[in-house]
């Protein structure tokens, strides 16, 4: 009996290792590349897989990237999981001040964020920024994927996180 249960640990024992091993040596662990967002005024975080070759709209999720792709901020979103039209793939849409227009005049506006490191952090804002002239939004026809992911998902071992910090907005970007 006791041989019979020292027997199965060690089965048990050698299964794991068999298990654990190839994906202790997976090259870089098996981690994904991840970055934080903004949605309605909250940080949001998601996994970056890339542009999606050959796609140029998919469905209604839209991703703004403000004066280029995590240039001075991290990107927006419009929709979260749980919500109608949300989907991990994003139609890219491009944020730039409008002719004529400073930062100053964007930032004496009501569109403006709260958050120190945003300009905007709310699709409403930037799409209330358009309509005000203040910023131009450019289609340029490229769909990314990348699901949302809580913020402890983002932080996991082996996950690879871009930075936070972005430089100083110019006056026009």
């Amino acid at each position: 009996m006791v041989r019979k249960a020292i027997l199965m640990m060690v089965v048990l024992a050698l299964g794991v290792l068999f298990i654990a091993a190839p994906v202790a040596a997976a090259p870089g662990g098996g981690g994904a590349t991840t970055a934080n967002g903004w949605y309605e005024g909250e940080e949001i975080y998601y996994i970056l897989q890339g542009i999606e070759e050959g796609v140029t709209q998919r469905g209604e999720n839209d991703l703004y990237l403000i004066g280029g792709d995590r240039v001075y901020q991290a990107n927006v979103a419009e929709f979260i999981p749980g919500e109608a039209g949300y989907s991990p793939h994003w139609n890219v849409n491009v944020v730039h001040t409008a002719e004529g227009v400073t930062l100053d005049d964007i930032l004496a506006s009501d569109f403006v964020s709260e958050h120190p490191e945003a300009l905007f952090d709310d699709v409403e804002d930037i799409l209330g920024a358009e309509a005000a002239g203040l910023v131009t939004v450019a289609h340029p026809g490229v769909v990314v994927l990348c699901p949302i992911i809580s913020e402890k998902g983002a932080e996991a071992p082996g996950n690879t996180q871009l930075p936070e910090d972005f430089p100083t907005f110019p006056d026009t970007f």
